[in-house]
């Protein structure tokens, strides 16, 4: 017995298919997860050590357990979207994030910087963004590599924003005001956008993914039950789950390493800490090209296949980082550290749903998110504590170096996941 169909008057007076200002809405709440983000919490890195008195990997590894212990936590966010909704959880998890960014500015030793690190974590780097990628990806099936590319450069776009807006912030009024007036920024963007324009399942309002039916020899049908729709449990046994969640979480934990101490490596190689901003913002150009790029190909190309490109970039932008002198170097830096980036959301965006269907995505999207999480909590001790044993951040790296190998191979043999035959892809 099907559910009654809602009404909602925005969505039934909208001109065009609902989808499209879901999509926007979710954007929006992708770009406002940079606080809670490596790239927005960097800037802030070199005040905690001076000001708490606490060293390099100290905070690194403080930082890398808090991020640890809120991917724990992620699962269950995503079974209470599967449950409640997008619309609902979104509010509830703004109302939270805006709460934590403004205790930030309380801090006052390592435990409560500590507490604060898994407030930002479980909050903005992942619930927020988890809520924001699940419902754009309820509303489009066919499109969904496409629209997610787009969604995709929300994050570059968050990466061309807080950095400078973080850094003229703390300039202007102090870090700790900064973190005030960011979880103001929270409150006053998230929670109307999402209450507003955030819907959940477009079967709920008698519309149709992608905003029409699919047309096969049976005439029109749905395009959701086209789909394959697997549970946690089942996804969990199938090879293609770990392969692109150890792949996801490498990106993650390289680029969260090189994120957190971007300051510190920028001077350790001679180049200024307005560069070291700056050079966020070639991330975020070369990570929304990308992104929308690998989207749209995600739509025609086996992830197995991009996946792999993404662990040549990631090789490229370790290199880089061990050898860089000049702005050229910056630029090719910048520029290939945002193609990873660009890669990375762009499959994460789309890989589950595509493989393991919609119904109970919020769960296999949150398990796989939760170690994502974990590579990120990983990454910036390794580093940090290379620098102050060694003087260098190169040592960690070349070690490193052996996990975007050891996964491209992995993405090269693994295959699409089927309950039923069909083509491998």
């Amino acid at each position: 017995m099907h559910a009654p169909v809602k009404r909602s008057r925005l969505v039934q007076t909208v001109p065009f298919f609902y989808g499209w200002v879901v999509l926007v809405a979710g954007t929006i709440g992708i770009i406002m997860t940079g606080p809670g983000q490596t790239f927005g919490v960097s800037v802030f890195v070199n005040h905690f050590i001076d000001d708490l008195h606490i060293s390099r990997s100290t905070i690194s590894f403080t930082y890398g357990l808090a991020t640890l212990l809120a991917s724990l936590a992620l699962p269950y966010v995503g079974r209470q979207i599967d449950r409640y909704g997008p619309r609902k959880m979104v509010v509830v998890i703004a109302l939270c994030f805006g709460l934590v960014a403004m205790g930030m500015s309380a801090v006052r030793g390592l435990v409560t910087l500590f507490l604060g690190f898994v407030g930002l974590r479980l909050l903005g780097q992942g619930s927020l963004q988890l809520v924001s990628n699940n419902v754009i990806a309820q509303w489009f099936v066919r499109k969904r590599g496409f629209v997610m590319g787009i969604s995709g450069m929300g994050m570059a776009a968050a990466f061309m924003i807080f950095p400078d807006v973080i850094h003229r912030l703390v300039l202007h009024f102090g870090w700790r005001r900064a973190w005030v007036a960011l979880g103001l920024l929270i409150w006053g963007v998230v929670i109307p956008v999402g209450w507003l324009f955030f819907r959940d399942r477009p079967e709920e309002y008698g519309l149709w993914p992608d905003g029409k039916p699919v047309e096969n020899a049976a005439g029109a049908v749905d395009a959701s039950v086209l789909e394959e729709n697997w549970t946690l449990e089942e996804a969990r046994r199938t090879p293609a789950f770990w392969v692109f969640t150890a792949g996801l979480a490498t990106i993650a934990m390289i680029l969260t390493g090189l994120h957190f101490h971007q300051v510190s490596l920028f001077e350790t190689r001679g180049l200024s800490v307005d560069l070291a901003v700056r050079a966020f913002q070639v991330v975020g150009i070369a990570s929304a090209t990308s992104v929308f790029i690998v989207g749209w190909l995600l739509d025609y190309v086996s992830p197995r296949w991009l996946l792999t490109l993404a662990m040549g970039f990631l090789a490229g932008t370790m290199l880089l980082a061990m050898s860089m002198r000049q702005l050229w170097h910056v630029v090719l830096y910048g520029a290939l550290m945002g193609l990873t980036s660009g890669c990375f959301r762009a499959i994460d965006s789309v890989v589950w749903a595509n493989y393991y269907g919609r119904r109970h995505l919020g769960a296999v999207r949150g398990a796989a998110l939760m170690g994502v999480v974990v590579g990120t909590a990983l990454g910036p001790y390794p580093l940090g504590l290379s620098r102050d044993l060694l003087g260098s951040y190169s040592p960690a790296l070349a070690l490193l170096l052996v996990l975007p190998a050891a996964i491209a191979v992995a993405a090269l043999l693994v295959r699409r996941p089927r309950k039923h035959p069909g083509p491998a892809s």
